[in-house]
C-alpha cells in the first residue's frame, strides 16, 4: 500500500463511533423529510421532529469533526506534516467555537 493510502485507513480508523451515529441520523431524518408523504402519510408531526433532528445533527456535526481532526493530527507521523495537522485542527476548532456562539447569541435573540 501506498503511503496515502496507509494514511487515509489510519485517518478512517480513527473517526469517533458517535460520528457515525450522526451522520446515520442526519440520513434518515432527511430522507423522512423528503419522503414524508410516502412515509408517514397520516403523521404530520413526522417532519417537525425530522426537521429538529436535522438542526440537532448540524449542531453537533462540527465538534465530531474537530475531535477527529485532533485525532487525526496525533497520529501522524511526520512532524511537518503533523504541524500542519494541528494548525488545521485548531482552526476547525475556532471556527467550530465562533459557530456555536453564533448559534448560542441567535437562540437568546430568538426567545
Amino acid at each position: 500500500m501506498s503511503q496515502l493510502q496507509l494514511f487515509a485507513a489510519r485517518a478512517l480508523r480513527a473517526l469517533p463511533t458517535s460520528l457515525w451515529w450522526v451522520l446515520g441520523a442526519l440520513v434518515g431524518a432527511l430522507l423522512s423529510i423528503r419522503l414524508e408523504n410516502e412515509v408517514f402519510p397520516h403523521t404530520p408531526a413526522a417532519a417537525r421532529l425530522a426537521y429538529w433532528i436535522v438542526r440537532l445533527c448540524v449542531v453537533v456535526l462540527p465538534p465530531l469533526g474537530v475531535v477527529w481532526l485532533w485525532r487525526v493530527a496525533a497520529g501522524v507521523g511526520h512532524a511537518g506534516w503533523r504541524l500542519l495537522w494541528y494548525m488545521a485542527a485548531l482552526g476547525a476548532t475556532g471556527l467550530s467555537v465562533g459557530m456555536l456562539l453564533l448559534l448560542l447569541f441567535g437562540l437568546i435573540v430568538w426567545l
